[in-house]
């Protein structure tokens, strides 16, 4: 990164803190660039989870909480008012939904339009969602915020409400002290629970059993803004399955209060492992928690508080608590907890025999493999050196499934069961892994090499990944095993040639769709079919060029 992309990622890190935002995450929502239109980051979120791709959200009901986020970091001396003049005039036209993008992309760069579009898609698919909107300036000499600046700063609450009138705007000033405070402040990784009666334990040490009043247990799962707190569960808000059977079950239990019928009787419950559990009579302290088994009930109860008014609830939900800080009788603890679960949620997906090989065979080639969120980040290790489960994904589907647009535009599907099994079945090279990454990535910096492409690599990338190992493998369509020997990689020469193909198609596909941005046509799966056409002409008529490894 540069170094004002940096000075963006720390500032966002800091902010979103509380968001429990990963790596991947702070890096999808960077827009900085020409005509950025006084916005530097984006980010959606919804009950805490950040929203990084096009995959429809499930119906999470009413009142789930959306945020949207904007954020300008500037190494300046003051916080100037031609910041909040730009978001003044900006904003109306990002946030309306009758907005024409080919006049938006005149002045606002791709990204930008993208995140934004992405933001009025989600605020439609959710029923009546709770909006917050989040903006913060960052000026990171700054001494003093002047009173006009503060005061000017109520006209992009005025935009705000005009385009979403129910929606709560937040708006800070954030000094280099300030976010110096927010790096200091260490995350609190103990947490405790009030059970409604003293736990029963059995005579092995750390695993309990209790009843939570729901009240009690809807404080455990919220932060300190009430918000649901995604830090305590391993899976994605997509796990969550929305109106089904099961959960309007659910639903209906906490709807119905039954005197003589207490919750937990009807419930199969909640699982929780912590690294760590000390019990005091009915209180317990959970260091480093995470809910393994009760995403649906967890969800539910959460919803239940938002929309109820009752102060006097007195049901309980069952809860059982283990203590386990060894990863693997972690793994164990939740591939049993959800051996009834009739599709996987991507938490499950972590403990497949096949992640951790990966896992400890990309730590001796010195990159560190994220199968679980947060695995390794919170480790102070370098972002070159973190591999997370879904840039695995990515550079699998553009490589050996030679999907780039599904790479491009709906990370979240390498969880799905079809696509899942494509990409890590136990019967790949475990070296087909560790080029696969290496693939991308020099794709990646090829691209941020080049003034001309810098803006889009997003879009660029996994198109030319796809290509750039056809060349490598000389085949049309390489295998796992074709993949996993590849111990050369195209030059800088031949990735130029390849870069125009990928050009040339884009612009094609743009005519075709009559598009004027390139996302949309980097997400087009016939963009895909008539580019392997190219890739296929181009292996044919070309001779290997000088490799480097």
């Amino acid at each position: 990164m540069t170094e004002t992309e940096h000075e963006t990622y720390f500032s966002a890190k800091q902010y979103l803190r509380h968001f429990n935002a990963t790596h991947d995450d702070l890096l999808s929502g960077m827009v900085d660039g020409a005509q950025d239109g006084g916005i530097d980051a984006l980010y959606i979120f919804v009950n805490g989870f950040c929203i990084r791709d096009d995959t429809p959200l499930k119906v999470l009901g009413r009142n789930a909480q959306l945020d949207l986020v904007i954020l300008q970091v500037k190494n300046s001396k003051g916080f100037g008012e031609s910041a909040i003049d730009k978001l003044v005039v900006n904003l109306p036209r990002l946030l309306d939904f009758n907005r024409k993008e080919e006049n938006l992309s005149k002045t606002l760069n791709p990204r930008v339009i993208e995140i934004t579009r992405r933001f009025l898609s989600v605020y439609r698919a959710l029923e009546m969602p709770s909006l917050r909107i989040l903006t913060c300036f960052v000026a990171l000499k700054a001494d003093h915020l002047h009173p006009n600046t503060l005061e000017k700063s109520a006209l992009i609450a005025d935009v705000l409400h005009e385009a979403f009138g129910s929606c709560i705007p937040q708006i800070d000033f954030l000094d280099a002290s300030a976010l110096s405070d927010m790096a200091r402040e260490k995350p609190s990784i103990t947490r405790s629970l009030a059970l409604a009666e003293n736990p029963i334990s059995t005579d092995t040490a750390g695993g309990y059993i209790g009843v939570v009043r729901l009240d009690e247990y809807e404080k455990f799962i919220t932060d300190d803004s009430g918000n649901l707190d995604a830090s305590l569960f391993e899976a994605n808000v997509r796990d969550y399955e929305g109106e089904t059977t099961v959960n309007r079950s659910i639903q209906s239990t906490l709807e119905k209060h039954d005197e003589n019928v207490d919750f937990w009787w009807l419930n199969n419950g909640v699982t929780i492992v912590a690294n760590r559990v000390q019990p005091a009579n009915k209180l317990l302290e959970l260091e480093s928690p995470q809910i393994v088994n009760g995403l649906q009930t967890s969800h539910e109860i959460y919803k239940r508080g938002r929309s109820s008014a009752t102060s006097t609830e007195t049901r309980s939900v069952l809860v059982k608590i283990i203590q386990a800080e060894d990863d693997r009788i972690r793994d164990r603890i939740i591939r049993a907890t959800n051996s009834q679960t009739s599709l996987s949620p991507s938490s499950l997906r972590a403990t497949d025999k096949v992640q951790r090989q990966i896992e400890e065979y990309l730590l001796e080639q010195g990159l560190y493999y994220e199968r679980r969120k947060h695995l390794y980040s919170n480790k102070g290790i370098r972002l070159d050196d973190l591999v997370s489960i879904d840039q695995m994904g990515q550079a699998l589907l553009a490589s050996l499934v030679q999907a780039p647009h599904v790479a491009r535009g709906q990370v979240s599907r390498v969880f799905e069961d079809e696509v899942y099994d494509l990409l890590f079945a136990p019967t790949h090279p475990i070296a087909a892994y560790l080029s696969a990454i290496r693939l991308q990535r020099e794709c990646e910096d090829f691209l941020r090499a080049d003034e001309s492409t810098r803006g889009q690599v997003e879009d660029f990338c996994f198109h030319l990944t796809m290509l750039a190992t056809i060349a490598a493998t000389r085949k049309n369509r390489p295998s796992a095993v074709d993949i996993a020997q590849i111990t050369e990689f195209p030059s800088s020469v031949e990735l130029q040639d390849l870069l125009q193909l990928v050009r040339k198609e884009f612009a094609d596909g743009a005519r075709r769709r009559r598009e004027v941005l390139f996302d949309r046509v980097a997400k087009d799966a016939d963009v895909t079919s008539q580019l392997l056409l190219r890739g296929k002409t181009y292996l044919s008529t070309s001779s290997r060029r000088t490799v480097v490894a």
